[in-house]
């Protein structure tokens, strides 16, 4: 209540609703700091001009052969502090921790907060050594940072500044931790148990999507710690979701949450989510009107605040993606293998709770951004050190860092050679917003064709192709072979709205490969199946 209050006092202090936004572009380029360690799927902390890289892995993408996939080899058992005035860093052995502590603070993809002087760390999967297993740890750790940096900083044992609590609810890899006012968030995820491989049948290990969002406060006094009023809210279909971003939001009533955007993957279908939910201290709203395009997996977020139009951006930065734009047909594209992509993406929600995507008209220096952290500059003028206040800003200003993440040579590496053809960014990028424009230089995409689908894939005897339409367009649907020769037009001048199923018959199409493109009078979609007849 007390954030709603106070931002909405800085929308008073700025103005009042206006229809226009303030224009702005985002600059990528490398930075003149090299001391940041080359790592992905960590847990980070920033206190006292210090950045704290833990955990995580050290090599790039897992592999996807039976009993090969995040091996101990690459888990990072090093605590990074990185000094980016001084551009030096550290690298202390976490070894000397206990024995759980240390296993679980040296997983990957646990969820994390920093409250202060405090960073919190709940689950993340890794190796349990002692009985050579690979599980998703039971585990909130406290971590108290002033503690840390100077037992490192004279020498002295590290161990003091570790607390663990068991607990089966913290079991939780692949979801995301956020707080609001006194409440903390622990928002979907699963709890993988064993060795990953693909196809899954040639795996020994377990998967338990939680479907939950947890909420509950962490009593810590510096010695007790617990979890007190602990309460779920589940949903068994729209929370089935992990690897995602879970960004912070400025909503149009002032009200201070968190967007959930993206995550793997739908029940029943091996597709990522489009649709995001909106998550706040007292609802959960999931957007079924609105599509993220151009990305759905966890990458650099940069979420940005224009009080003066009470405009909310989320900036993001490469990653994982479903469509990739195709800047000849000028449409977006669908590959299923959900590869890889540069694209720098924005997701803008009004005054009125719209929300609408655009493509930056700039990329990624390469396909970078999955699993890498931003972190704010800490000169910009920020809500709560999160959300960049966009209206403080004039020219061409340094916001921000992307620090570690996964680098891959090609948009899809996962069954050719993960570990040669990526690898940890080693690389630190600085973001830039310029208002240098007088327009914003950017592509928008129109979302009159939500959640495609071809199915089943591949289509034997027939097909149905299913989208959604949150407002009335007249559809064409036409079927082209893998040389873009029309082999037929499926639906013609249409008009429709809502959710929509067609089924064909693939009697007389030869056996092949297809792309099924879906227009409206303002966009294009499409999606690529097999026929096997």
């Amino acid at each position: 209540m007390m954030r709603s209050i106070f931002y909405l006092a800085i929308f008073i202090l700025f103005g009042f609703y206006s229809l226009a936004q303030e224009a702005f572009t985002v600059h990528v380029v490398p930075s003149a700091i090299t001391a940041a360690p080359a790592i992905h799927s960590c847990a980070f902390a920033s206190y006292n001009n210090k950045w704290i890289f833990i955990g995580g892995r050290k090599d790039g993408m897992h592999l996807m052969q039976t009993n090969q996939s995040f091996p101990v080899y690459g888990r990072n058992d090093s605590i990074y502090i990185v000094d980016p005035i001084a551009n030096t860093y550290q690298a202390v052995t976490a070894k000397s921790l206990p024995g759980y502590t240390y296993e679980s603070i040296c997983s990957s993809n646990m969820q994390y907060y920093q409250d202060g002087n405090f960073l919190y760390m709940i689950g993340g999967y890794g190796s349990e050594d002692s009985s050579a297993q690979w599980i998703t740890f039971p585990t909130l750790t406290s971590i108290n940072l002033d503690s840390l940096l100077n037992a490192i900083a004279i020498g002295s044992s590290i161990s003091g500044s570790f607390r663990l609590l068991l607990d089966s609810s913290m079991a939780v890899t692949g979801g995301e931790l956020g707080k609001i006012d006194t409440t903390y968030f622990l928002v979907c995820g699963q709890q993988f148990d064993g060795r990953y491989a693909d196809p899954p049948a040639a795996g020994l290990f377990t998967q338990r999507y939680t479907h939950d969002v947890r909420k509950f406060s962490i009593h810590d006094d510096g010695i007790n710690l617990s979890i007190q009023n602990y309460v779920v809210a589940k949903d068994t279909d729209v929370y089935h979701r992990r690897d995602f971003n879970l960004v912070e939001q400025i909503f149009p009533n002032f009200e201070y949450g968190y967007t959930l955007f993206g995550g793997v993957f739908q029940k029943g279908i091996n597709q990522p989510f489009l649709t995001p939910i909106d998550i706040s201290q007292t609802s959960i709203q999931h957007q079924l009107s609105f599509n993220e395009n151009l990305n759905q997996y966890t990458t650099a977020t940069m979420p940005v605040y224009d009080s003066l139009h009470n405009h909310m951006h989320t900036i993001f930065f490469g990653g994982i993606s479903l469509y990739r734009w195709d800047t000849v047909a000028n449409m977006m594209v669908q590959d299923t293998t959900v590869p890889f992509v540069n694209t720098i993406s924005k997701v803008t929600r009004d005054s009125v709770g719209n929300l609408f995507e655009s493509r930056i008209n700039e990329n990624m220096p390469s396909f970078k951004g999955t699993n890498a952290i931003f972190i704010p500059d800490p000169s910009v003028m920020s809500y709560d050190g999160k959300i960049i206040n966009l209206n403080a800003l004039t020219g061409n200003t340094r916001v921000g860092f992307i620090a570690g993440g996964i680098h891959a040579d090609q948009p899809n590496v996962a069954r050719i050679d993960p570990l040669g053809l990526s690898r940890p960014n080693s690389v630190l990028y600085e973001v830039y917003i310029d208002k240098n424009v007088n327009s914003i230089p950017e592509l928008k995409v129109v979302n009159d064709v939500n959640n495609l689908m071809v199915f089943p894939n591949p289509a034997h005897e027939s097909f149905t192709i299913s989208f959604n339409s949150p407002n009335e367009n007249s559809f064409e649907i036409k079927l082209f072979d893998v040389r873009g020769k029309l082999i037929q037009t499926l639906l013609k001048n249409k008009k429709y709205v809502g959710q929509q199923s067609f089924s064909f018959s693939s009697h007389g199409i030869a056996n092949g490969i297809y792309t099924c493109v879906v227009t409206s009078g303002k966009s294009a979609k499409t999606v690529t199946f097999s026929i096997t007849n």
